[in-house]
């Protein structure tokens, strides 16, 4: 047996030099049953290098997060055998190599015949790795953006492929705790965690008739929220967070959904990344805490995204009290806006302690937090409190005036355009509403306007969001194109418990076009006074549910 082991391990090794590995360093053997006397075997072969054993059994989400705390990695011999799962296997593999890296597939050419390997081979490779690798579909995936497969070849038996690329795992959201007991002190430690949460809408939503509308859910199952510390990462612009050769879970806004995506990072697959900058971080000296956005200066994301991160706030100034909240710079918001401050600072953040930068950094430590709201998946209630005290705090240096009972929240930008506006307004003006426009007002007194009304209506968007300052039940009117997903909005009067009316129109969007496109999203629609507005009448006459 040793013989036998002698030889593959020398063949194996010869696969990695001829690949263009001149020195082995670290090299991860994939199998489903160890084979300590072959690793022991390369060890002779090549003195000093660190032969890793990781189970092929332990799963395709083990497999990656076990090769991701590996370090940097010379070369990786799959030792499984040939099968349908094969080239998956080779894809998920090769990019946890270091550029110039080289996977082995022991015994992938195992044929008689130069001309029937060829045979073999050739339809493997191109059929097999480079349509899943580099440049076609998978089942279930988009393709690669970012080819990570240099070149191939074969040594005796065995196929060997190069990494072309630098890439970095994406450790999600629930792989957070096992990724910092894997990688020990040296990277971090889990704080705090809030257990999972379920928040159930108090009414149910009432909507007009609709061609192909979302529904707005009932209820909300929000996952356990963690505050996370990390030691000495980095931070770059739009959110992007990176620990040695990791992506890491706070990097994404939509963390459930199967594949995570930052428009600051290029997509290799759905489980890895390409950095479009490699800048060399400035080092900060102290605690940061992670405040920053992938469209930081836009006040839907601040109300919903980041702001939900500050129920974790307090417990970080208690453990840290010279903690500073970290924001990047963004084209085309290289400063802070005086409603950011205005905003941040409400929510607890003294503005001493909020520190925006330019370019990326690298802090003594990060800390970040779940955030308690992330749209459409769930809302947790921990951002109750958050919403509630940051419109405490606003509402209280409101100016000392009479607030209207009822408001209709106005549209004047383009994007997702009423094509007749004025008259949504007419006909809300006529039952009582003011109409206004939200950003025309300070924050202190957009708090108090939502605060003090008894009826919120308005046009589905950002303006709207101004009813999470708002504690106390209302009775909200929604006017939204059914092509526009009102999830936040949605989301807020669950949280606060609100009672939602949803008068849908027709969206304009061209047909054939994505559910999820831009395009569709965008889209205008007009208010129809037949239908919506014989909907409206109702509620607002008192013939619809209160």
């Amino acid at each position: 047996m040793t013989g036998a082991c002698e030889a593959q391990a020398r063949s194996l090794v010869g696969a990695t030099r001829q690949a263009g590995v001149s020195s082995l360093r670290r090299l991860a053997l994939v199998s489903r049953v160890p084979e300590p006397e072959l690793a022991r075997e390369i060890r002779d072969l090549c003195p000093g290098v660190v032969v890793l054993d990781v189970d092929a059994g332990a799963g395709r989400a083990g497999v990656r997060l076990v090769l991701a705390t590996s370090g940097t990695l010379d070369a990786i011999v799959d030792l499984t055998t040939n099968g349908d799962g094969r080239a998956r296997r080779a894809r998920e593999l090769l990019p946890h190599l270091r550029k110039g890296g080289v996977l082995v597939l022991r015994d992938a050419a195992r044929v008689v015949g130069a001309d029937v390997l060829m045979r073999r081979v050739g339809p493997f490779v191109e059929a097999g790795l480079r349509a899943s690798v580099c440049a076609g579909p998978a089942q279930g995936d988009r393709p690669p953006t970012v080819p990570v497969l240099a070149r191939v070849g074969v040594h005796e038996t065995h196929l060997w492929l190069v990494s072309g690329r630098r890439t970095w795992t994406k450790v999600r959201e629930e792989e957070a705790a096992e990724y910092l007991t894997r990688m020990g002190p040296r990277a971090g430690r889990v704080l705090h965690e809030l257990p999972a949460a379920r928040v159930v809408r108090h009414d149910e939503v009432v909507a007009s008739a609709s061609d192909d509308a979302v529904d707005c859910a009932n209820a909300y199952d929000a996952p356990p929220l963690q505050l996370r510390e990390y030691e000495k990462p980095v931070s770059r612009r739009g959110q992007v967070v990176t620990q040695g050769r990791v992506v890491l879970p706070d990097t994404f806004r939509h963390f459930i959904r199967p594949v995570l995506t930052n428009h600051f990072i290029q997509r290799v697959d759905r489980n890895f990344a390409h950095l479009r900058t490699m800048q060399s971080p400035a080092r900060l000296e102290g605690v940061y805490f992670l405040l920053d956005s992938e469209f930081r200066g836009h006040f839907g994301h601040a109300m919903t995204e980041q702001l939900s991160r500050l129920w974790a706030w307090p417990e970080v100034k208690r453990r840290y009290p010279d903690a500073k909240a970290l924001v990047h710079t963004r084209r085309p918001y290289p400063t802070l806006a005086g409603w950011e401050h205005q905003l941040y600072e409400a929510a607890g953040v003294a503005p001493a302690d909020l520190v925006l930068v330019d370019g990326p950094v690298r802090p003594d430590r990060l800390v970040a937090a779940t955030p308690a709201f992330s749209q459409p998946n769930y809302v947790h209630p921990a951002v109750r409190d958050v919403y509630r005290r940051t419109g405490d705090a606003l509402a209280s240096k409101a100016p000392d005036r009479a607030y209207p009972d009822r408001i209709f929240c106005s549209r004047r930008i383009s994007k997702r355009e009423c094509r007749n506006t004025g008259e949504v307004e007419e006909f809300f003006a006529s039952r009582g509403f003011e109409v206004l426009f939200p950003e025309d007002y300070p924050l202190t007194e957009q708090a108090q306007l939502f605060r003090s009304a008894r009826d919120v209506a308005g046009f589905g968007g950002s303006a709207m969001l101004s009813l999470a300052f708002a504690p106390e039940p209302k009775r909200v009117i929604l006017v939204s194109a059914d092509t526009y997903y009102v999830q936040n909005e949605a989301m807020i009067t669950a949280i606060n418990g609100h009672r939602l009316y949803m008068a849908w129109c027709r969206g304009e969007a061209p047909p054939g076009v994505p559910i999820k496109s831009r395009a569709r999203l965008h889209a205008p629609f007009t208010f129809d006074a037949d239908r919506e507005g014989a909907f409206l009448r109702r509620v607002l006459d008192g013939a619809a549910p209160a």
